[in-house]
């Protein structure tokens, strides 16, 4: 047996060696001895990583006895270094050195394995019910959780903890497993459950909760939980930037003032990266008072870097001041840094917005000379100011420009320089748009089609032209729809031409592949009678009688009413009609 522990493997050894062994200690004595050796192999299986041979000897020490092996077990010494004091001295061994007695082995009263077992057990009891708590939440319980959170206290009424302690722990596993699930209103409810048996929680607690009812939208109780926490210590930048989130909500600059003094009083000093965060949620608020309040306050000394320009402002911005950015990206540059690509995107965007066209083309060449690579927004971008100030043909060289670099046109970009082109009419430079893209690989989708067909509604086009650009569309990808039978209605109706609507509303299931319904009948009825041609819009209005017949169409009774009467308005006659039609 002794032998066997110097092996590599000694699993098959020393199994067959116990169960010859074993069977023969008879006497006390040479239970011991086997047990001493089996002890040996026991470790060496475990240092070796056999866990399957680690199994094999504790079921084999049921032979000799249970009781015996684990009283055995329990007071065998441990393997690992005695305790040490702050010097670094071993204690028993010093002790013994200074009283030149041998150091005592019997343990206090407070280590007596019982109590030490107790402890144990009331430690492994409380985590087994935090991650039970935890494993339900993320099973999808999260809405038992008041339930679960009183099992729990139930099962954990006879652990030697404070039953106060025990709560607050099973309370904060939740809350953290709700935060990771994003359950924030079943992580309230279950608060509200437990609050009176928690006291003071702690600022974990707080903390957690003050994020989920900034999540759930629950503002007003954001400034209650911030309060808690803050009674606890400082809060962290997180936490900062959710009570910001909730005063921004409110548009509460005042209530931010207090917070901010109090944090100054305090000693709180917040870091650049969540002063960003914090813009950033003025910037989406459209709050500029609130922005400029964090910008001048003392509480974060750290000096703005570019993301704190920028996000400045992008919330100028979006406050309705573009005029404003330049300036303040003049600051930026007086304070010694220059300008990123974001930094021009915000400026081009903002020029557009005010609709300076000459300012964007001014700061598209300023990208330009600064070294900075345009990317696929700042051509965008301008391409679209340059469309809406009428400069077509401007806008198209630039798209020339853009495919002669690295950065390649997407979906987007042919999206904006289509639709500028139909919404001045000109549906030949959208047709040709169109192709340049396919040639590049870049395919459309049904909004780009649908976007070209409304070019033919910009300006009166004959409806031959019309059904010549839908079988054009067609053949390149196009996959009508009802939204497309309503485009071309509209377009039809440009020029009157109610028969050739009439006709492809019922020709629309076997040539397009597409049933109308009823609001594209409805749409024709009114576009005939809204031209003062009654007998066009009785004729339209039998047509959706019949596909209602025939297809199965179901018109509900309002609008057939109101079609209805808006027909007889041309006289008895088509009244009449419309009675044989119904």
């Amino acid at each position: 047996l002794r032998k066997s522990i110097a092996m590599p493997h000694p699993l098959p050894v020393f199994v067959s060696s116990l169960i010859c062994v074993l069977p023969m200690a008879s006497s006390r004595e040479a239970s011991a001895e086997a047990l001493s050796v089996e002890y040996s192999l026991l470790d060496s299986g475990l240092r070796e990583g056999l866990l399957e041979a680690a199994y094999t000897v504790t079921a084999l020490l049921a032979v000799i006895g249970a009781r015996e092996i684990f009283l055995r077990c329990r007071r065998r010494p441990a393997s690992r270094a005695p305790p040490r004091d702050k010097l670094g001295y071993a204690c028993g061994s010093q002790a013994g050195a200074e009283t030149g007695k041998e150091p005592s082995t019997e343990l206090p009263s407070s280590a007596h394995p019982r109590r030490v077992s107790e402890r144990v057990n009331s430690e492994r009891a409380r985590k087994s019910e935090t991650d039970m708590l935890a494993a339900a939440v993320r099973s999808g319980r999260a809405a038992e959780l008041p339930e679960l959170l009183d099992a729990a206290r139930a099962r954990s009424a006879s652990c030697d903890q404070p039953q106060r302690d025990i709560e607050i722990g099973h309370l904060l596993s939740a809350l953290r497993s709700c935060a990771a699930r994003h359950c924030f209103r079943e992580a309230l409810r279950a608060y509200d459950h437990v609050a009176n048996r928690i006291g003071g929680g702690n600022a974990a607690i707080w903390s957690l909760l003050l994020y989920s009812a900034v999540e759930a939208s629950d503002f007003k109780r954001c400034e209650a939980f911030w309060l808690r926490l803050c009674s606890l210590g400082l809060p962290s930048g997180q936490d900062f930037v959710n009570i910001v989130r909730c005063y921004a909500h409110w548009h509460d600059t005042k209530g931010l003032a207090a917070v901010l003094s109090k944090l100054r009083t305090s000693g709180f000093q917040l870091d650049g990266v969540n002063r960003n965060r914090a813009l950033a949620v003025c910037a989406k608020s459209c709050d500029l008072s609130m922005a400029e309040m964090l910008v001048n306050d003392r509480v974060c000394e750290v000096p703005m870097d570019t993301i704190s320009y920028n996000t400045l402002m992008m919330t100028v911005s979006h406050c309705g001041e573009p005029e404003r950015c330049r300036e303040i990206c003049d600051q930026m540059q007086r304070a010694g840094l220059e300008p990123s690509e974001m930094t021009f995107g915000i400026l081009l965007d903002a020029c557009i917005s005010a609709r300076d066209f000459e300012g964007a083309e001014r700061t598209f060449e300023e990208l330009r000379r600064s070294g900075l690579k345009p990317n696929v927004v700042h051509f965008t971008t301008y391409m679209k100011g340059l469309a809406c100030s009428g400069q077509l043909h401007k806008a198209t060289c630039v798209l020339e420009e853009m495919l002669q670099t690295d950065t390649k046109p997407d979906l987007v970009t042919y999206s904006t320089l289509v639709k500028a082109h139909s919404d001045l009419g000109c549906v030949q430079g959208a047709m040709k748009v169109l192709e340049r893209m396919l040639s590049h690989g870049v395919i459309p989708d049904a909004v780009m089609f649908n976007i070209i067909l409304s070019g033919c509604s910009a300006k009166a086009m004959e409806a031959s032209q019309v059904s010549h650009v839908l079988q054009w569309l067609m053949r390149r990808g196009l996959q009508p729809t009802a939204t497309t039978l309503s485009i071309l209605v509209k377009a039809f109706a440009k020029t009157c031409s109610w028969v050739a609507a009439i006709d492809l509303l019922d020709s629309a299931p076997s040539r397009l592949g597409v049933w109308p319904e009823v609001r594209v009948y409805s749409q024709l009825v009114q576009a005939c009678a809204k031209a003062g041609d009654g007998v066009m819009a009785c004729r339209a209005y039998g047509a959706m009688a019949l596909a209602s017949r025939r297809d199965g169409m179901a018109v509900d009774e309002s609008t057939r009413q109101r079609l209805f009467r808006l027909c007889s308005s041309f006289g008895p006659d088509i009244a009449a009609q419309l009675e044989r039609w119904s």
